[in-house]
């Protein structure tokens, strides 16, 4: 509304304009990000809905914050800084995992995981040796795992005697470290699921299945479940303890996820954020993950470690047979 300036003719805008632009912005923000909340419902009806799933966190953060906004008729004016503490709160949490590094590899009976996407154009292996020295996990499995990173096997010799990679077949870059003896290690790729690295690891407490996988992401969402699905059948074969860790290119909220623990059985024992790490200490999406069979429990984490070069934290976890 307007009106006009009896002694110079000017029109002059009523105040409360603005207020009430910021108001209408904050109420379509709020409407999108409960949109966002509720579009991975349709996901049966068109895959592609799922890609909203990885954001179901920073839909609620959003929606809260404009409610609030709106609540307090604040509009944007409490809205925003809202959702910035809301994106910093998640990451103080993700933070509140940090790993603080062991000392030693875990007692007799405990199995000590750590999956980590090395990331194709960190050539730093010295980083990853570092990082791996600094957490003493007993088996590692490594996406994004090129030629220059062989190395690192080397380097590590000492406290992983046993290692193995596909590097060798096309498209399968992962490796795999343990500090106990392999029974036999098999890759694949190009076939109906994800590039994967099996060993069966003589564990002192008893063999143990470990998988380590690195799937397909957005926007190749259909053959990303298409590879989710093959996994699962695939794993389902393995008989007693097994470990499946990698890069899922997916957060807890998605039908992937739902999908591999309902056919697997197995659980699904990661849920911090882990990239990211290209941020610096403000990851944002849990997308690598760690799933154990119902005869190991945790003892402790799951955590991120430090970032050594990737755009990915790794994630550590410990095991223990029931």
């Amino acid at each position: 509304m307007a009106n006009r300036d009896g002694d110079t003719g000017r029109v002059v805008k009523a105040e409360g304009g603005a207020p009430r632009r910021a108001g209408r912005l904050c109420r379509l923000v709020l409407l999108g990000a409960l949109a966002g909340l509720a579009a991975p419902l349709l996901t049966p009806l068109w895959l592609g809905f799922d890609v909203f799933s990885q954001f179901t966190i920073h839909f609620a953060i959003l929606a809260a914050a404009c409610g609030a906004g709106l609540i307090a008729r604040k509009g944007l004016g409490l809205a925003i800084p809202a959702a910035i503490g809301g994106v910093l709160a998640l990451s103080f949490w993700a933070n509140r995992h940090a790993s603080p590094g062991f000392d030693a590899p875990p007692p007799a009976g405990q199995i000590r995981v750590m999956t980590f996407n090395t990331w194709q154009r960190n050539h730093d292996v010295a980083a990853i040796a570092r990082e791996i020295r600094r957490e003493k996990p007993d088996v590692v499995g490594m996406m994004e795992f090129g030629p220059s990173k062989r190395k690192l096997m080397r380097l590590l010799s000492k406290e992983y005697p046993y290692h193995g990679d596909c590097i060798s077949s096309s498209h399968c870059y992962l490796g795999f470290l343990s500090r106990w003896p392999i029974e036999k290690v098999s890759g694949r790729s190009m076939w109906a699921g994800p590039p994967y690295l099996h060993a069966i690891v003589r564990a002192p407490s008893g063999p143990l299945h470990v998988y380590v996988v690195h799937t397909l992401r957005f926007p190749w969402l259909g053959s990303q479940y298409k590879q989710v699905r093959a996994m699962a059948r695939l794993v389902r074969k393995a008989r007693g303890a097994v470990i499946v860790m990698g890069d899922f290119n997916t957060t807890p909220f998605s039908i992937m996820m739902r999908t591999f623990v309902r056919r697997t059985k197995l659980t699904r024992r990661t849920f911090v954020p882990s990239w990211p790490a290209w941020a610096g200490p403000l990851p944002q999406l849990a997308i690598d993950h760690i799933f154990a069979s119902p005869d190991l429990r945790t003892v402790n984490g799951p955590f991120i470690g430090r970032n050594a070069g990737s755009d990915h934290f790794p994630v550590i976890l410990t095991l223990e047979r029931k």
